[in-house]
């Protein structure tokens, strides 16, 4: 099925159509994160490989469509049942070995470089604009990549910038924090009202009225702050829900400091203290977040990587995990079932957010959210301030 000879080849070209031809915003860090994917997948299976590269070329879901139909028209074009022969690069006529379009390919090859001459070593990112050689051998086939101004993952102004939430969203904040139920202290501590008799505390105070007993002092074992551990799917599918997952977290921290707050792409970064700081008036830009934000999405590796670097340290039966993310998983379901399966063990409940869950007729039947669904113990979406509000009704305990 496919037109080229290398992978390399038929990646950077399918890339380079949907880059010309139909507007996607695709650079070196999505085709980076493609040639990753495809090294997990069976490359034979067409179905395989572009599900795999969906999720990382395309942005949303209209792009999703137009992907589809630009991967059937570049990759099984009608008669290709018969294996094809190796075609030149686009704009390049096909003829025999060793004719025009040879030449016309060579002579695409010396524009390419006094082209990349003339604009010079780079630009300001550092990025060359010569065309890369992806082959690791002088035998291998050449891959000519040209320069691109798009990388989610080194332009500039990509990631947000956090404000301080406004009063409906700290007010649906602090009704969430108070509904929450989580696990009650071991100590006994004084209360108006209580299960245990506090004998000691009663006798001292009936000394002021001569012995005489006049209100009995009770023990209780008061209910612990709930933690919140917020984890934020940054990847480019979820780049325009991205904003009120954070508005929530800095919300969330207005009203309590039991919070942790999490960024993942292909990888995690923890973003707690940028988020605390605009809880607290300051507007904050996030720093570089480099894989953890605005790339492919690994939602399974990322969940794991939390519970193995902070998961002694901030899991519990008294922490509320909260997922924001759409589900379009690139991983190993099977990664992402274990993550899950975990977190719902070690905490007192697991709230996944999904942004499409508004959308008329969606269902949860992409691969990652039929792997992590069945430990979700509340499954709704936030939009704005009411919904957060309508969220803190709607939130669980793990049974």
């Amino acid at each position: 099925m496919y037109p080229f000879a290398s992978l390399p080849e038929n990646l950077t070209a399918f890339c380079d159509v949907l880059r010309r031809v139909h507007g996607f915003q695709i650079g070196p860090a999505e085709l980076r994160d493609a040639a990753r994917a495809l090294e997990v997948v069976p490359i034979h299976d067409a179905r395989a490989v572009r599900n795999a590269l969906r999720p990382i070329l395309s942005g949303s879901a209209g792009q999703a469509e137009v992907f589809d139909r630009a991967f059937r028209d570049f990759f099984l074009p009608e008669g290709a049942g018969v294996r094809q022969a190796r075609l030149p690069p686009p704009g390049v006529p096909p003829s025999e070995p060793g004719g025009e379009a040879t030449d016309r390919r060579a002579s695409l090859r010396e524009d390419a470089s006094r082209e990349a001459d003339v604009e010079g070593p780079g630009d300001e990112h550092g990025r060359s604009g010569a065309a890369v050689d992806t082959s690791e051998s002088e035998g291998a086939p050449r891959v000519e990549m040209l320069r691109t101004s798009y990388s989610p993952l080194h332009g500039a102004g990509e990631t947000p910038t956090l404000v301080r939430a406004d009063e409906a969203w700290r007010a649906a904040a602090g009704r969430l924090v108070r509904r929450v139920r989580a696990g009650r202290s071991r100590r006994w501590r004084p209360a108006v009202r209580g299960r245990r008799f506090d004998l000691r505390r009663t006798l001292r105070s009936s000394l002021q009225t001569g012995g005489e007993i006049g209100r009995p002092r009770w023990l209780a074992r008061p209910r612990r702050n709930p933690r919140f551990v917020v984890l934020i799917d940054g990847s480019r599918s979820m780049s325009p829900y991205t904003d009120a997952a954070l508005r929530m977290s800095v919300a969330i921290a207005s009203v309590t400091t039991r919070v942790e707050v999490f960024t993942f792409s292909t990888t995690l970064r923890c973003v707690t203290r940028d988020v605390r700081r605009a809880a607290a008036g300051e507007p904050r830009r996030l720093p570089a977040l480099h894989y953890a934000w605005g790339g492919g999405t690994s939602i399974g590796r990322c969940l794991y990587e939390f519970i193995r670097d902070h998961g002694g340290r901030l899991l519990g039966n008294d922490t509320l995990v909260i997922i924001v993310s759409d589900g379009l998983d690139l991983g190993q379901p099977e990664i992402l079932r274990d993550a899950m399966r975990e977190l719902h063990r070690r905490s007192a409940g697991v709230v996944w957010l999904n942004p499409l869950l508004d959308t008329p007729g969606y269902e949860p039947t992409a691969g990652g959210m039929r792997a992590a669904r069945p430990f979700v113990t509340t499954f709704a979406s936030v939009s704005d301030a009411e919904s957060f509000d309508r969220l803190s009704r709607l939130v669980r305990e793990r049974t």
